[in-house]
């Protein structure tokens, strides 16, 4: 038998050694990830992202068109998460609105699936609109 048959066969035998290696390795994360990958979810249920402000449904309800923005402010004491700051997965809920509004975003503490958008007119801070989406709602005016 030659020299190079047996370098070559140990050559092939270390090949393979690396690719079943490899391949085990691979399988071996794929089922690690798939285990622990699905521990921090909760059945399928996701909640909002807490945006740090929030109001009950009654305290939404009560709030009526041409509200001044300081009296909604004083009564809540908290402003709400800008728009600007808040997730665009969240914004994406709701319709465009004008460019003569500032908005802002609202839990609803006792309904967690509902997420708000508050606006005032700009300058003269009064309501203008008030809107509720389900979190699980989908996207409205997004241009596909």
């Amino acid at each position: 038998m030659s020299p190079h048959s047996d370098t070559f066969k140990r050559q092939q035998r270390r090949r393979a050694i690396v690719a079943w290696t490899v391949a085990g390795i691979f399988v071996a994360l794929i089922a690690v990830g798939a285990i622990f990958g699905d521990e921090g979810k909760d059945g399928g249920h996701e909640h909002p992202i807490p945006f740090g402000y929030a109001m009950t449904a009654a305290q939404y309800a009560g709030l009526e068109p041409g509200l001044d923005e300081s009296d909604f402010v004083n009564r809540l004491e908290q402003t709400g998460l800008p728009e600007h700051l808040t997730s665009t997965s969240y914004v994406v809920l709701f319709p465009p609105h004008s460019e003569d509004v500032h908005c802002s975003f609202w839990e609803i503490s006792d309904r967690p699936e509902l997420v708000a958008r508050i606006c005032f007119s700009d300058p003269e801070a009064r309501l203008v609109e008030k809107l509720e989406r389900n979190v699980s709602d989908e996207p409205v005016g997004v241009n596909a």
